[in-house]
């Protein structure tokens, strides 16, 4: 009988004390089974380290690295890449938890599919508690089929200037051929904590990319989580613009002037963020929410959500001239923290 193809999985870990035994609980009980496990912890503390040895110890398909100073999430993730092996890689994060077939539907998925490089899943989202609430938002047009091919880089890039960043970062698999000869490494330089999205544009780039719609992970959106609150926090640039500006300066003359206006629109809708946020700080920031803009009414009309996005940017347009009380500034708090998607 032919051997399954060889999966390695790598995990970038760094004090993951409280999550990381059900990460790893997840991927050993996988029903696909040739699975190497490399786990690169970035300098952890020694609660957290002392689990890692134990499930190396146990499990003869793990195996341990160790940075002895933290060398950072970008870096440690290009070790990631470097230490990929077999037939197909895949970076899962320490805090969430793989459903049973993950890894044998992706792997079904790319020894069908030839032409696609990388094949992402769906997600359910879970609490610090490891309960479900609800789930990663992806473009209803996906749900409709068992899986999508998106396409190619620039098919790729249209997808998410019309829909924001929908790929799950840790539920993407690639061909390793793709991650150790083309991807190399994550560019944390050029576009920090969003160097993920630049991965996939670039594994698109050698190879159609790929959706799964059914939710194969457990994505963990929690309190305690940088970016959960970063996004709830944050009245400064979003670093996905670092990626989209790029791709935009690639692509101008293939874009059409709904792309570009798809474009204002995340730029928009960003910006009402920002401005809640500074209404919630008690800030009276500078930020330009143009609801006048052509652009800007046409895509918010396109759909129900676009236009409850436009209204609320009205509505905090003008909230943000007035000092609001901290009991009003904390339920508007509250009201985002409870569940509300972005």
């Amino acid at each position: 009988m032919k051997e399954k193809p060889l999966v390695t999985i790598c995990i970038p870990h760094y004090n993951n004390k409280d999550t990381i035994s059900q990460t790893l609980d997840s991927l050993l009980s996988q029903n696909y089974k040739n699975i190497l496990i490399k786990i690169f912890d970035n300098a952890s503390d020694q609660e957290s380290f002392a689990i890692l040895k134990m499930y190396e110890k146990k499990n003869s398909n793990i195996l341990l690295f160790r940075n002895e100073i933290n060398i950072g999430g970008e870096a440690n993730f290009t070790k990631c890449i470097e230490n990929l092996e077999g037939n197909y890689g895949a970076i899962y994060h320490a805090d969430d938890v793989y459903s049973p077939d993950m890894v044998l539907q992706q792997v079904e998925f790319l020894e069908k599919y030839k032409e696609c490089s990388g094949v992402a899943t769906h997600a359910y989202t879970i609490d610090e508690n490891s309960k479900k609430n609800g789930y990663r938002p992806i473009p209803k047009k996906y749900l409709k089929n068992n899986f999508n091919i998106i396409g190619n880089q620039l098919e790729l890039f249209k997808a998410i200037l019309e829909n924001g960043n929908f790929i799950t970062c840790p539920s993407v698999m690639a061909r390793t051929e793709v991650y150790k000869e083309k991807i190399r490494f994550w560019n944390g330089t050029d576009f920090k904590t969003s160097a993920d999205l630049d991965v996939w544009m670039r594994i698109a780039l050698q190879g159609k990319f790929a959706l799964i719609s059914s939710p194969l992970i457990l994505y963990r959106e929690s309190s305690i989580s940088y970016t959960y609150n970063e996004i709830r926090t944050r009245t400064t640039d979003n670093n996905m613009f670092l990626v989209l500006d790029y791709y935009l300066r690639k692509y101008e003359k293939s874009l059409t002037s709904l792309d570009i206006s798809r474009y204002d629109f995340l730029l928009f809708k960003d910006n009402v963020n920002r401005t809640i946020n500074e209404v919630i700080k008690g800030k009276h920031g500078d930020l330009t929410l143009n609801i006048f803009q052509p652009s800007i009414i046409q895509i918010a009309l396109s759909s129900k959500q676009n236009f409850k996005i436009y209204l609320t940017g009205i509505i905090f347009k003008i909230l943000r001239n007035f000092t609001l009380s901290k009991k009003l500034q904390d339920k508007i708090f509250q009201y985002r923290f409870k569940g509300k998607r972005d």
